[in-house]
């Protein structure tokens, strides 16, 4: 297996907390991490005065070396921890020069980590993780002031593969982070050295309040984008999730938590994109191929699911094999906020869905938990029964498995029929050679309040459902949903204990 060097990061608070450009950040970056050992070589106990300015402070060559070595390798990949963002609607004012005139502004944004945080870099000389592992004792924040940290080099270490975050070429899902690149520890330095000289003794601000005063500025000098994504990408039936914050009046909002309003709102998600493309609507968002409707999750899956904050996302899952001209279409209808109308019981309730961010569909939820639960109940058909018995609920339940990842199991070899030979023959493989299990407990009611439209005369049944993909999916992160409402609003499937 191969080795590297790792950096992780611990915050006892465990809560991070950054941003980049008024964007939060859920994790920090590469690049803003090498900024920390920067700082903690140049302002650390080790840093010497500059010969040509005393009141400046400078690394030994030594840890410069160092930490410019992180500079002259580019990192292998990241494993993030489990972590939910929180974002505050609510304003702060402070009296700021003027106590006639408070000024607003925003909370910063937190993210709540499960754990430490991961950084690998390619193996490097016994050298240079000594004198890293000493410069890591004096690294004491990353991100705002509020953010301590205990930093840590290891190496050599193995590469974990599987839960590795790859930088990875071209477009895609994952996330985009920026890293160092040669020459960011000069920029650094010379922004440093700058921001210590004197002031000028001129007058200040007139106006009723000071504003505030960037040094550096944004400082992107000797930095790149790079997106990280998962090493070796499993099998599955989306390709990428794109993840939109909902809002609206508290009525609607609580109308669509229900059950049967998160199949009423993906519904209204759905009419609503189509409308907005206007004419040559992408098949994979339309769902049919012509007359007749695309087979398997060849087309857009529309869910809503709570926030760790209180609030609501819209989730478009997105199928493999969407082209990039496509892709863009519906990207371009979700620059701009969209208005949704949902009909619940002869009530219509409006909110809108903005701020497209996208994320790849495994992992999607925290991984750890491989039993999964269903948000919105799962509809199933109810026809009864092959002639020889023995089919229960929990048949149908896996047989749903089946049916949702059909293109995963074709792709394996596995050859698709119909009748009850072949229902039986799925289910007997997803059990015995995928380690898939289920329990389904019917739901109460008419079933027809989860689905948005069955053909006429089916029978269909709602079930609670616990489910275990087995090798499909060993860590349960991957989004799916289950049953004839998957691609509008039902039977999506969440770790069990997750929001």
């Amino acid at each position: 297996m191969p080795v590297a060097l790792r950096i992780t990061l611990s915050f006892p608070r465990g809560v991070y907390s950054g941003s980049e450009l008024g964007a939060p950040e859920e994790l920090p970056s590469p690049s803003r991490v090498y900024e920390a050992f920067v700082a903690a070589a140049a302002g650390g106990p080790r840093a010497t005065r500059d010969e040509r300015d005393e009141r400046v402070l400078i690394a030994t060559d030594e840890d410069r070396a160092a930490v410019a070595w992180l500079e002259d390798n580019e990192p292998l990949g990241l494993v993030p921890p489990p972590m939910a963002t929180s974002l505050r609607s609510a304003r702060r004012y402070r009296w700021r020069a003027g106590p006639k005139s408070p000024v607003d502004t925003d909370f910063e944004p937190h993210s709540a980590l499960g754990g430490p945080i991961e950084l690998y870099w390619p193996s490097a000389p016994n050298r240079i993780i000594s004198a890293l592992n000493v410069i890591a004792t004096e690294v004491t924040h990353v991100g705002k002031a509020e953010c301590c940290v205990i930093a840590r080099v290891d190496g050599p270490t193995e590469l974990p593969e599987r839960e590795l975050l790859r930088v990875a070429p071209g477009r895609g899902p994952g996330r985009v982070m920026r890293i160092a690149v040669s020459g960011r520890f000069e920029v650094l330095e010379g922004a440093y050295a700058r921001a210590t000289r004197p002031g000028r003794h001129s007058t200040g601000s007139l106006g009723k309040q000071a504003p505030d005063e960037l040094v550096t500025g944004a400082n992107e000098s000797a930095v790149e984008l790079r997106r990280f994504a998962p090493a070796q990408p499993p099998d599955w039936p989306y390709a990428e999730v794109l993840v939109l914050e909902a809002s609206g009046a508290p009525q609607a909002l609580g109308r669509i938590r229900s059950g049967r309003g998160r199949v009423a709102a993906a519904v209204g998600v759905h009419r609503a994109l189509v409308a907005a493309i206007g004419e040559d609507v992408p098949m994979f968002v339309t769902g049919r191929d012509g007359e007749g409707p695309l087979r398997g999750a060849g087309h857009l899956a529309i869910h809503l699911v709570d926030r760790a904050d209180g609030g609501l996302d819209a989730l478009l899952a997105l199928p493999p094999g969407v082209t990039e001209g496509d892709r863009a279409q519906l990207i371009a209808v979700l620059q701009r906020p969209v208005r949704i109308g949902a009909s619940r019981s002869g009530a219509r309730h409006w909110f809108t869905i903005a701020n497209p961010r996208p994320r790849a569909a495994v992992p999607f939820w925290p991984p750890g938990r491989p039993l999964q639960t269903s948000l919105v109940p799962v509809v199933l058909e109810a026809t009864g029964g092959p002639r020889s018995g023995g089919w229960t609920l929990d048949d149908a339940l896996v047989c749903s498995v089946g049916y949702a990842m059909r293109g995963v199991l074709e792709r394996e070899g596995f050859e698709w029929a119909r009748g009850w030979a072949f229902r039986k023959q799925l289910v007997d493989l997803l059990r015995n050679e995928h380690g898939v299990d289920a329990r389904a407990r019917r739901v109460r009611g008419p079933a027809g309040a989860y689905l948005h439209r069955a053909p006429e005369g089916a029978l269909v049944v709602a079930v609670n459902a616990v489910v275990s993909l087995g090798r499909l999916d060993p860590s349960g992160s991957g989004l799916l949903a289950l049953g004839r409402a998957r691609h509008l609003g039902g039977g999506l499937l969440r770790p069990t204990g997750s929001q």
